[in-house]
């Protein structure tokens, strides 16, 4: 099991990775540790906030036109809520939840965030309507509870910017969110980028990956998908059909490949 796979291994409380070569240990621990993106690194895992086990399952696996969806379910296996692609979560030990998914097109791209109790979600009588009805709205997550909803615009230049955010989300204290800073169609132009959210500062560093945006890649084919930040500041990360590496200091560029693999995919 590679670097990535321990930084992401749990929903609640992230193991001890194993240090990197000539390292010392306490810069190998990550921070603040999300899950994500569904279905990929969703199904299959488990864990467990404010007392309770929860798992996420394929919603429907012999169901064609719903494949991709990923349902939160309690222990008995009741499915609280649904997930489409490129989903992600963090999940405090108290229970809290915070759900972040990119949508629109073009200028319209915005990052949608929502945050409340694990705790509030209900028992979905009829899952596979439910997932029929979120997959044609392309609502993303569904159904939500009543949340702390907040919407962000990406179009945002290099750099620290100020948050207005009506919701006291210090308890997450910093949230890495991969997204498009400027215009790109996924093929032959790229503009993503790792916002850094300091829920406790209120404000946001967005940090294009220039590495990515202007490397010899296939953006239909390989995309970066999740990262993380260790105790040091430095930032690691993960992509699909790339590998997993380390950024170096300007946290736009890399440092170093820990795995390079043009199959490479997330766990």
């Amino acid at each position: 099991m590679g670097l990535l796979s321990f930084l992401f291994g749990s929903c609640s409380k992230p193991p001890t990775p194993p240090p990197l070569p000539n390292a010392p240990r306490s810069q190998s621990q990550p921070l603040r540790l999300s899950i994500g993106p569904s279905p990929w690194a969703f199904v299959n895992r488990s864990t467990k906030a404010g007392g309770v086990d929860y798992r996420f399952r394929e919603t429907a696996p012999d169901d064609s036109k719903l494949a991709g969806l990923t349902s939160l379910q309690d222990a008995e296996g009741s499915t609280l809520l649904i997930f489409d692609f490129q989903c992600y979560a963090r999940i405090l030990d108290d229970g809290t939840i915070l759900l972040w998914h990119e949508t629109g097109d073009k200028e319209s791209k915005r990052l949608v965030f929502d945050s409340f109790p694990i705790s509030s979600l209900h028992r979905i009588a009829e899952p596979l309507a439910t997932a029929a009805q979120l997959r044609e709205g392309k609502l993303g997550i569904a159904p939500l509870p009543p949340s702390q909803h907040w919407e962000f615009m990406p179009r945002l230049e290099p750099g620290v910017h100020t948050l207005s955010l009506p919701h006291d989300w210090s308890g997450f204290e910093e949230t890495l969110v991969l997204a498009d800073h400027a215009d790109s169609n996924g093929y032959d132009k790229m503009s993503r980028a790792i916002f850094a959210f300091d829920w406790r500062k209120r404000q946001v560093e967005v940090l294009p990956q220039d590495w990515f945006n202007n490397g010899n890649y296939d953006f239909g084919y390989q995309w970066v998908t999740r990262v993380a930040r260790r105790t040091d500041g430095s930032i690691v990360g993960e992509g699909i059909r790339l590998g997993t590496f380390e950024l170096d200091s300007t946290n736009r560029k890399i440092k170093s490949w820990t795995t390079q693999n043009p199959f490479h995919m997330i766990q």
